[in-house]
């Protein structure tokens, strides 16, 4: 089912989010108060609009409520953040999604009511720390508040050994859900599915169990 998706501030960032977004199918209205980024944008999402995302008129008459999801797109401008974020939970709005520039940023969302935070930059910033320090670890994405799921190269000492001799639920409170195979996303595993080299494996758990699993690894 196609969702309707609305973001709010189309900068750098948000402007890359819609047009990824729109190239996935995705029903994608784009909206600032800069209408010459509105007009930049037009030909690359479903609509884009005009409109001051901090004025809960002109919210409104965009009929956000209609929307699955909303997307907080603008970090600089804290107060724009903080109002887009109110108005599209006031509207009931069922999943609001926010990006944040700091910590106390964050907390703020959150306070809120915002569903996700997201932080591009740090994101950005960990995944090339990663990729420079040659860690196994390829990615880390927290899909709430609560969980992630990570993608880990196949150590050396992992080749060979099946699903269950590794025993990621017990030894790292992690659970395997899928291979990353020569391009081929493998799900059915089990027990004794056995790890090859160069394989990828999806791993999903706890923030704070993620966190550990990558520090160990």
């Amino acid at each position: 089912m196609q969702k309707n998706i609305i973001v709010l501030g189309i900068g750098r960032f948000g402007q890359a989010l819609s047009t990824k977004l729109f190239e996935k199918g995705m029903y994608v209205t784009a909206v600032d108060k800069d209408i010459n980024k509105v007009e930049k944008i037009a030909n690359n999402v479903s609509s884009a609009v005009q409109a001051d995302i901090a004025e809960d008129v002109a919210m409104k008459s965009l009929g956000i409520n209609n929307y699955d999801v909303a997307i907080i797109a603008t970090g600089t401008d804290l107060e724009s953040s903080i109002e887009a974020t109110l108005i599209c939970k006031d509207e009931g709005i069922p999943e609001v999604i926010a990006k944040a520039t700091s910590q106390s940023h964050a907390r703020i969302l959150k306070k809120i009511g915002a569903d996700y935070i997201i932080y591009p930059e740090l994101d950005t910033a960990e995944r090339l720390a990663r990729s420079l320090s040659g860690t196994n670890l390829i990615e880390n994405i927290q899909f709430s508040n609560d969980y992630s799921l990570i993608e880990i190269v196949a150590k050396k000492k992992w080749v060979g050994y099946t699903v269950g001799d590794l025993d990621f639920r017990n030894k790292y409170k992690m659970n395997m859900v899928g291979i990353m195979r020569d391009e081929e996303m493998i799900m059915d595993i089990n027990h004794d599915t056995r790890i090859n080299e160069s394989d990828v494996l999806i791993l999903i758990g706890s923030n704070e169990n993620a966190n550990l699993i990558e520090r160990k690894i």
